[in-house]
């Protein structure tokens, strides 16, 4: 099971246990590496030793060299494409090409759906989100329907209040932070904030938002920015490279208050969202690989996730209706905010053919053409 998952890789006994800095190392598939720079892009190209087995579990591809390159800003991404100059970008589209490219290009997008959320991690061990009404209180202020504009629209995202994504096992609708409480979110409510804040203590302190160097992200940052000050924080936001985005919001040696990210499944699994980002075990004190970005650790809800974990191997359904309680319990305390559960939206050349989609690898390359 664990070897039919994205990560695990079959690699040379020798192998050694550290990074390989650009070196590739030889693994199975249809392709391989054949060039890397990390700062200019890589190269992959047909495995003269793979020989296939199985049409289902590892079929041959189509192109005999898949090309990246990496650097361009999303805006040159889509000219690229557009002018027939590269074939598909990874990043996100940028909202204000959208309408153009609906008008122009719609035979040449892909809408899929997702098992994944955008999210903004609150530190709980650093001020003003060490206390849980500060965190609330940021819950309560943000509209959803505006970063739903922003990422694109409905047709490419919900808005969301709670962990696990819509569709998923354990997944049952919840959000106590809205204008009315219930199932749905339905509206920010200010009022509510702006008494949190005044109770937590915590008004007039500084707050800095740390997201990725990309249109959206710069976006939603500002956006984030304008509610923290209309709540009572002094708010700025600070864009850092995708490259290292990531981990450098992960490591409690920079201090990161607040952040935006996303978190995408690995497996259909409740845990994969709730034990992964929210268990004591996933924070690591000066770690790049803290996913546990909040640094969130309550000892009842982890029992209660060991608890869910162990039954699932015995009654899956009952360990689901188990997952659903800590996803409500986790949401609760806010250790992290809920912004909206994606789609992805791919844009292809006008030579791109057999373009297949799977929710797991998201799109297979290989299984394309170009003509």
């Amino acid at each position: 099971y664990k070897l039919a998952l994205p990560h695990p890789v079959v690699l040379p006994a020798d192998t050694p246990a550290e990074d390989m800095g650009s070196k590739p190392i030889p693994s199975t598939g249809a392709y391989m590496i054949s060039a890397f720079d990390p700062n200019k892009g890589m190269t992959v190209t047909r495995n003269p030793n793979f020989k296939r087995w199985s049409e289902e579990a590892q079929p041959d591809g189509y192109p005999d060299v898949v090309q990246y390159d990496f650097g361009l800003s999303e805006e040159a991404a889509v000219t690229a494409i557009q002018n027939g100059e590269a074939d598909w970008m990874f990043d996100a589209l940028p909202s204000d090409r959208l309408g153009e490219l609906g008008t122009k290009a719609m035979d040449q997008l892909h809408i899929s759906p997702l098992s994944a959320w955008w999210y903004a991690p609150l530190n709980n061990r650093l001020a003003p989100f060490d206390n849980e009404k500060a965190r609330q209180a940021v819950a309560y202020a943000i509209d959803r329907n505006t970063l739903v504009k922003l990422f694109g629209g409905k047709v490419l995202a919900s808005p969301v209040c709670q962990v696990l994504p819509p569709d998923f096992p354990g997944h049952e609708d919840y959000c106590p932070f809205t204008k009315n409480p219930g199932a749905k979110w339905s509206a920010p409510d200010l009022d509510k904030a702006k008494q949190l804040v005044q109770e937590s203590g915590t008004k007039g302190q500084k707050v800095t938002i740390i997201v990725e160097d990309t249109a959206i992200s710069r976006s939603i940052g500002v956006y984030l920015q304008s509610v923290l000050t209309t709540i009572g924080y002094i708010a700025d936001v600070k864009p850092i490279s995708s490259n290292i985005q990531f981990t450098y919001i992960q490591n409690t040696n920079n201090k990161v208050q607040m952040s935006v990210t996303q978190w995408y499944k690995d497996y259909p699994a409740a845990s994969d969202f709730l034990n992964i980002l929210f268990s004591c075990a996933s924070f690591r004190e000066g770690s790049d690989a803290s996913i546990n970005i909040a640094g969130f650790c309550d000892k009842d809800i982890d029992a209660k996730m060991q608890k869910a974990l162990d039954l699932g191997v015995t009654d899956q359904k009952a360990a689901d209706k188990l997952w659903a309680e800590i996803d409500r319990q986790v949401t609760d305390k806010a250790p992290a905010v809920g912004l909206f559960t994606p789609k992805r939206l791919d844009f292809v050349s006008k030579r791109v053919g057999n373009f297949k989609f799977n929710r797991q690898f998201n799109w297979m390359i290989t299984q394309s053409w170009v003509q």
